[in-house]
């Protein structure tokens, strides 16, 4: 707990994997748990298990993702702010079936060259409803009253919270074996679309990947993360991202606790030119209630 960033293409290509990270967030509960974790022995290593959330668990999801780029001469910004509280209410063995979700906010703004800003909010935000998955996969969806949702509605229920009813593939990076401090993980291509919540359409090539295990306690562990992809946006334009930040992971659940990452874009044409240069910015947390 990700389609949506920049302006025109940046804006289908890059936010949909800030979404889904965002919705498979974690972390421990409050200012004490932060504390006790601070607090905690280091470990050399680290073995991460694996659990969906159990019924119960509620949880404050907020992400801010920060683009601006110069493109002909036009300098390009846009800013995507969302927030969300998430109570589980039913799941099985592999994924959450049952949740309401209150959308605080879901709003983007945006500004071109020395124009006045565009905030733009969702219909969504300030709503709260209850999603339930039923055997066969399909969604359904009642608001606060208990009222059915009108298909339009669910649909961009789906869009934005659909990935919170699946099965969580973001933490299949992560080895089943011990990990120790130091050691340096280069995940699949196929498991790093997976993190970013990407299709392995071809659209998207992972150029080159390093997750690095930084000293860690039992509560929380912290991958140094260096990742370089270049994404097609349209038939004659291609987006190179090279980022770099934190990832922070709950070893208990394998549940992704933070995400902090920034770099470069680059717009190239079909002769690999630059059209256009940028920098992009991701930060999302989670605070168990």
């Amino acid at each position: 707990m990700i389609p949506k960033l920049a302006t025109a293409v940046l804006l289908v290509c890059l936010l949909p994997a800030c979404h889904k990270i965002i919705q498979n967030l974690a972390e421990a509960e409050g200012g004490a748990a932060d504390a006790a974790a601070a607090a905690a022995p280091k470990t050399d290593e680290v073995t991460f298990v694996r659990h969906p959330p159990k019924s119960g668990t509620k949880v404050n999801l907020a992400s801010k993702t920060s683009l601006k780029f110069t493109f002909e001469g036009k300098v390009f910004r846009d800013v995507t702010e969302d927030a969300a509280q998430v109570t589980v209410q039913a799941s099985d063995e592999f994924r959450v079936t049952k949740a309401s979700i209150e959308v605080k906010q879901l709003s983007t703004t945006k500004q071109e060259g020395t124009g006045d800003e565009k905030k733009s909010v969702h219909p969504l935000a300030g709503s709260r409803f209850v999603v339930t998955r039923s055997d066969d996969g399909k969604l359904s969806e009642l608001d606060s009253g208990g009222t059915k949702v009108a298909a339009a509605q669910l649909a961009q229920i789906k869009e934005h919270f659909g990935t919170v009813f699946e099965a969580d593939k973001t933490h299949e990076f992560l080895p089943t074996r011990p990990v120790k401090i130091g050691e340096k993980l280069i995940p699949s291509s196929d498991a790093v679309l997976k993190l970013l919540g990407q299709k392995d359409d071809g659209s998207t090539v992972i150029d080159g990947v390093e997750f690095i295990l930084q000293p860690s306690t039992p509560e929380r562990a912290t991958f140094a993360v260096t990742l370089t992809f270049t994404q097609k946006a349209d038939a004659r334009t291609r987006i190179r991202a090279k980022l770099s930040g934190t990832l922070d992971v709950r070893p208990k659940d394998s549940e992704i606790v933070g995400i902090s990452l920034k770099g470069p874009l680059t717009l190239l044409d079909p002769g690999g030119n630059d059209k256009g240069n940028g920098d992009l910015s991701i930060d999302a947390t989670a605070t168990f209630l």
